[in-house]
């Protein structure tokens, strides 16, 4: 992505996503972490058994960026961490650039709209597979190194979603 327009607007843009169990309580059990810097290209990929620092900027000078970002800020809270100052939600942003061209019914997830502006994705059974597993009723230190690694590794393709989509999307964004 040229993410120089938006870098004109913010010192860093962060994708994140996360992987994560509800509690019921308005919490999460948080698996997994994914962020990516566009300015600096730095990746965070993070499995949360530890407390830890939110290991990205989240200042005034930052932008954070996900897909139902809501989902990603309940995460922040879960951990501990502040919430960010400049949010931008690529599924409120998606809605916007395709209302009234969607056809009744299309769903606004990330899997659709990537489907829906012909970007790579990954197989939806694969995307159920993996969310089933974050969804298991067990300890984050009960999950096995593979287990791990495949969350981890899923979390990250959503990261490089939001990266495609944001892209598509740069020029409903920035004028």
């Amino acid at each position: 992505m040229n993410a120089s327009r938006l870098l004109n607007h913010f010192r860093e843009v962060v994708l994140v996503d996360t992987e994560f169990r509800p509690r019921g309580d308005a919490t999460q059990e948080v698996r997994c972490v994914c962020a990516l810097e566009l300015g600096s290209r730095r990746e965070h990929r993070l499995w949360c058994d530890a407390p830890t620092p939110c290991p990205y900027p989240i200042d005034g000078e930052s932008l954070f960026v996900a897909h139902y970002a809501s989902a990603e800020l309940i995460s922040h809270n879960s951990l501990g961490w502040q919430r960010p100052e400049n949010i931008l939600d690529t599924c409120v942003e998606f809605s916007a650039a395709t209302a009234g061209a969607r056809h009744k019914g299309e769903r606004r997830n990330l899997s659709s709209a990537l489907i829906y502006m012909s970007l790579p994705h990954i197989d939806q059974d694969e995307k159920d597979e993996m969310r089933a597993l974050a969804l298991l009723d067990k300890r984050n230190c009960d999950y096995s190194p593979s287990q791990r690694a495949d969350l981890i590794d899923y979390c990250w393709s959503d990261v490089k979603g939001v990266t495609s989509l944001l892209a598509a999307l740069e020029g409903h964004l920035c004028d």
